[in-house]
């Protein structure tokens, strides 16, 4: 679509278009002055806000279209007539701009994957303070999570807009837990950079960023001697009466601002902790499968935070159908089994072990394998077993009675499984505390079904039907804790020969599971996802990340000790971060 820049009058000396020049019918000029001959029927095709000028009467021969450069409605209007347009880092904002105010909605839309994929460190904040103004063009979030991903190569480099941003996209910046920073004084110096770029204006505003700083009662007493003496504080006129405090810890800063600017009070209490440390929740092992007659790899993926949005690449390995972690060591499966071990922490495959050794650590190939708090356990047919990490092997402590368990999932702290009968075609469904070692029974799903998948999400847990044969493959069944029974869910809008379920990205996603290679003989139907707000089942679109999800497999990592090792590794000098999923 980009193209070398070419006038809107050449566009009528040669191709299709050649000497049409002449059948014009209108004429745009900008406040400058510049005009540009027109044909009012190839414009409203393209433009919602040149149908609506052109619907509406007007008898002018010259329509003044305001507030966008001769440059820039020229190099729209060339796209308009022939699809293409010169574009780059120079004019791409402007070009978005008018494309949103003109109303050309696939102009803008290719303009803002533009901007997504030459995302860089120099022009993150820049977009970023546009996009502020600019709410529809619809890339603050893609510019936003940029930032916090390479905030501190962001900072190293030079004009790289620090400065221009307002305000409250700062304080949100800073506050967040997801900031890319090595330590809290990387954070002070953006404040002060920010203030004294206009200090005259922005020094009311150094007390509430303040309080994105995250430190702990063994934050360096140098960092808060050099805040507590900084002009920016000790000589701000917004910290009435402020001293120097001789216990040089935040708690002693906080409290002393506080004491002093008594409005800041509801800043602190509507705001992150400041003692939090900057840690996600969970993090991602993502799993990109390549299956053709020759190659069945994966590339393995560490998510930066809980979201999917930027990765890292660890490594290349065998197919991946399915993984699971104990400790910090990632167990792939593939079809003939366990695959590969890596120890995700240290990066390395784990290969000084024997066969024996390595079998004797691992649970059976069957059932499945989930974390609860920092205790991984596995669950096949009737049996729990836990991973007892000092003597590194696995220990049943207890057997569920009279169930065969098809599924399991954490809920509310405790083990929550499916089965049906170990005799009778009935279905079954328990919670078990492992603190207490109890076994408690629960309302079990209203349909029978020989084989099915069980997913958690947002305390919920859905049973889908896993096979084709099975008795109403198109009805999903949830359990909902709070009132305690399973309900029923619109049928699915596609009968799939065998489904996949997954969570992803905070819904609850269904999937034909088909290998790739057989794909490719049968029209396969879309993946549908469940919204929740709605309470219907929508059919993925295939611009969506997740039209292709048959393709990945995913590991969330809720240990919150392997967490924050591996969230400390993210962090160092030099890693690599890439999108997920291009725009």
């Amino acid at each position: 679509m980009s193209l070398p820049a070419k006038s809107f009058e050449e566009i009528f000396n040669s191709g299709s278009w050649e000497g049409q020049q002449k059948f014009t019918d209108s004429t745009l000029q900008t406040n400058a002055g510049t005009t540009f001959k027109i044909h009012k029927v190839v414009l409203t095709q393209r433009s919602e806000y040149f149908r609506a000028l052109f619907n509406s009467d007007l008898n002018q021969d010259t329509v003044v279209i305001p507030n966008i450069d001769g440059k820039i409605l020229e190099s729209i209007l060339v796209y308009i007539y022939t699809g293409t347009i010169a574009m780059d880092e120079k004019n791409v904002c402007d070009v978005m701009i008018a494309s949103d105010y003109l109303l050309v909605d696939d102009l803008l839309k290719s303009c803002k994957s533009y901007v997504i994929q030459n995302m860089t460190s120099t022009n993150c904040l820049s977009s970023l303070s546009i996009a502020c103004q600019f709410e529809r063009l619809g890339i603050m979030k893609d510019c936003y999570r940029y930032a916090l991903v390479h905030f501190e190569d962001i900072l190293k480099t030079s004009n790289n807009g620090l400065e221009e941003l307002p305000f409250e996209i700062l304080k949100k910046l800073l506050e967040s837990k997801s900031l890319n920073v090595g330590s809290e004084r990387t954070v002070w110096e953006a404040i002060i950079s920010w203030t004294e770029a206009n200090s005259s204006i922005r020094l009311p505003h150094v007390p509430a960023l303040l309080t994105c700083l995250k430190l702990d009662e063994e934050v360096d007493e140098n960092l808060a001697a050099e805040i507590l003496s900084h002009t920016i504080v000790s000589r701000n006129p917004h910290f009435s009466g402020f001293m120097l405090s001789n216990q040089l810890n935040f708690h002693t800063l906080k409290n002393t601002i506080l004491s002093h600017h008594e409005s800041l009070d509801p800043l602190f209490q509507n705001s992150p902790s400041s003692c939090d440390p900057r840690m996600p929740n969970r993090l991602h092992i993502v799993a990109r499968n390549t299956v053709s007659p020759t190659l069945w790899r994966s590339e393995l993926f560490l998510s930066y935070d809980n979201e999917l949005d930027f990765w890292r690449h660890i490594d290349t390995t065998n197919f991946v159908d399915r993984m699971i972690v104990v400790g910090q060591r990632i167990y792939t499966y593939g079809e003939r089994g366990i695959e590969d071990i890596i120890d995700i922490v240290e990066e390395v495959w784990v290969e000084d072990e024997s066969e024996d050794e390595v079998y004797m650590t691992l649970p059976s190939e069957t059932g499945c394998t989930i974390t609860l708090g920092e205790k991984s356990y596995h669950i096949d047919e009737g049996d729990v077993s836990r991973y007892e990490f000092e003597r590194n092997r696995w220990e049943r402590i207890a057997t569920a009675r009279d169930i065969v368990i098809k599924g399991a999932v954490t809920l509310n702290n405790q083990i929550f499984v499916v089965g049906v009968h170990v005799r009778d075609e009935v279905m079954m469904c328990q919670a078990y505390d492992p603190e207490e070692n109890t076994w408690i029974s629960l309302p079990a799903p209203n349909i029978f079904r020989a084989e099915f998948s069980v997913v958690a999400n947002q305390e919920q847990v859905f049973v889908v039907p896993k096979y084709w044969e099975d008795v109403h493959p198109e009805k999903v069944e949830v359990y909902d804790r709070l009132q305690n029974t399973w309900m029923p869910l619109p049928d699915l809008p596609c009968e799939y020969r065998s489904p996949k379920a997954v969570v992803v990205d905070g819904k609850i996603i269904i999937c034909e599971n088909n290998k790739e290679q057989t794909r490719r003989y049968q029209d396969v139907d879309p993946p549908v996802y469940w919204d929740e707000s709605a309470r219907i089942w929508r059919i993925t679109d295939e611009l969506s990340p997740w039209y292709d999800i048959v393709r990945y497999s995913f590991l969330a990592l809720d240990d919150c000790r392997l967490v924050k090792d591996l969230a400390t590794k993210n962090r160092h000098p030099g890693m690599k971060w890439e999108r997920i999923f291009l725009v």
